[in-house]
């Protein structure tokens, strides 16, 4: 069997496994096209987040991300490195770090988008709209659940 092709004997059919294949074939489709931006996953969450809120302080960033700060630190330190985001020192207060987009950082944001509206249309193609609206139901029942049984900590705020 070639490389590309599927095997579908030894596919699971039960809802929970599938949804996990489903949820990582997506995170592959959504890694090859963000990497031809040269932007990894995460970085387009934080690109996200200074496109509503530029010039977010690096501490407050990390919480909207939910990440380490540290995390973050290298995170942003790569993708000033490429021109996307610059760090500055707050005027006010010289400990706080600012992170702003770059017009370079603004230009992948609007590519990205199209590429994950690309994902969108390739994950849900040939769904009638009823469909979907069921499937977004179910989903949401799924978040609920989720948030719950996080007890409402680690809600995503980009979602």
């Amino acid at each position: 069997m070639a490389e590309t092709e599927i095997n579908t004997h030894d596919q699971p059919t039960d809802g929970p496994q599938l949804l996990a294949q489903v949820f990582r074939l997506r995170f592959h489709r959504i890694y090859a096209l963000l990497t031809t931006l040269g932007l990894y996953p995460g970085q387009h969450h934080l690109l996200m987040q200074l496109g509503r809120l530029d010039g977010i302080s690096q501490a407050d960033l990390a919480k909207k991300l939910l990440i380490k700060p540290s995390t973050l630190t290298v995170m942003v330190g790569r993708m000033a490195r490429i021109g996307l985001v610059l760090k500055k020192q707050d005027e006010f207060d010289k400990r706080v770090l600012r992170i702003h987009l770059t017009e370079k950082g603004k230009n992948a944001l609007v590519e990205a988008h199209l590429r994950m509206d690309q994902v969108e249309k390739e994950t849900f193609q040939g769904f009638t709209e009823e469909e979907l609206m069921q499937f977004g139901l179910f989903a949401q029942r799924m978040k609920q659940n989720l948030i719950q049984a996080n007890k409402g900590e680690t809600t995503c705020p980009w979602f």
